[in-house]
């Protein structure tokens, strides 16, 4: 196999052209460390409905393409200046919606640009391919450390020099063989502060989190949310962004600003309103970012404990929710109700 040296850059210049921020390469060697980490968490118990049950396709990319022999490694920061000035009261109170669930998700911007970027390779050096954005299994976060992105944090995240954990990643494994670049050192701190700001306990340990307690994964769930989790979750709709707002390697970091993830500032975040939304607003509103995918009642659910969450005064709203055809609203406006 011809090892590309001379191609890296082309690359790297053509993927910063279409609005990727950072690119690494690292050899498609099989994760062996991490290999051993996964493991043990499969033995605890501790893989989410979310996650790759297939520990070897997780760890080895010729299980993902046979014959791998590089993995380019992509990053793209989402981090926004927010200007949103509506504020949350009494009479109109407001829902927390994660930063990276109130822009276009991020599996189809990504999506696109890898694969452009695949075709790029393609028409010059030739080579087969596999794109993965958050698909596929693979340990990206992994990756992308061994590709010299960035390091992982205590709360598992990736964070980058440039941009903090405000990252989505993305990765093209493939046949040719390029030069791979170096890992990233740690440069986290131990400070301990996002261990320590997790609202449930998630965090059990530095670079150790129960997904199943984790609010990100409480608030996409089906079904009924745990009564331990209700209060807790405060007024968050969707996702959790509380360890990496604590991490001080998220001050002050660049703000990317690609049109691709702008807020959108007219996301409904009324809970009122929300607690009642039907299938055709949902989808006018919410099927263009990440929340899309989880249907209309797992927000709705959410609205219902936010709702709870915000204050006294809102018994009425609770009470029509009785009559719902859902059993999973009725059983939340029922706990509202008796809160």
């Amino acid at each position: 196999m011809v090892i590309f040296m001379g191609i890296k850059e082309k690359i790297i210049n053509f993927a910063k052209s279409i609005g990727l921020d950072k690119v690494g390469f690292t050899t498609a060697e099989p994760f062996l460390s991490e290999r051993e980490i996964l493991l043990e968490r499969k033995e605890k118990g501790l893989f989410s409905p979310f996650e790759e049950n297939d520990v070897e396709l997780r760890c080895d990319p010729n299980e993902l393409l046979p014959g791998a022999r590089t993995i380019i490694c992509f990053a793209m920061g989402y981090l926004i200046e927010h200007s949103d000035d509506t504020k949350s009261n009494a009479e109109k109170p407001l829902g927390i919606i994660s930063k990276y669930a109130s822009i276009k998700d991020y599996h189809r911007v990504m999506g696109e640009k890898l694969r452009l970027v695949a075709d790029y390779i393609f028409s010059n050096w030739g080579g087969n391919f596999r794109i993965l954005v958050d698909t596929g299994g693979l340990m990206d976060r992994a990756a992308a450390r061994r590709a010299g992105l960035g390091w992982i944090g205590q709360n598992t995240c990736l964070f980058t020099e440039e941009y903090g954990s405000w990252v989505f990643l993305g990765e093209i494994i493939t046949d040719l063989e390029v030069e791979p670049d170096e890992p990233s050192a740690n440069r986290c701190d131990n400070c301990g502060r996002c261990v320590r700001a997790c609202p449930t306990g998630a965090l059990e340990a530095p670079y150790r989190i129960n997904p199943f307690r984790c609010l990100s994964y409480v608030t996409q769930m089906r079904g009924s949310i745990p009564e331990e989790f209700r209060p807790l979750l405060g007024v968050r709709l969707f996702g959790c962004d509380t360890c990496q707002e604590a991490c001080p390697k998220n001050k002050n970091v660049g703000i990317p600003s690609h049109e691709e993830f702008i807020p959108d500032f007219s996301l409904e975040r009324r809970l009122i309103r929300l607690i009642n939304i039907d299938s055709r607003e949902f989808e006018k509103i919410f099927k263009p970012t990440p929340i899309g995918w989880r249907g209309k009642n797992v927000l709705r659910r959410n609205a219902i404990l936010a709702l709870s969450n915000a204050g006294p005064g809102h018994k009425e709203h609770f009470e029509k929710l009785l009559e719902d055809p859902s059993p999973v609203i009725r059983e939340h406006a029922l706990w509202a109700l008796k809160r």
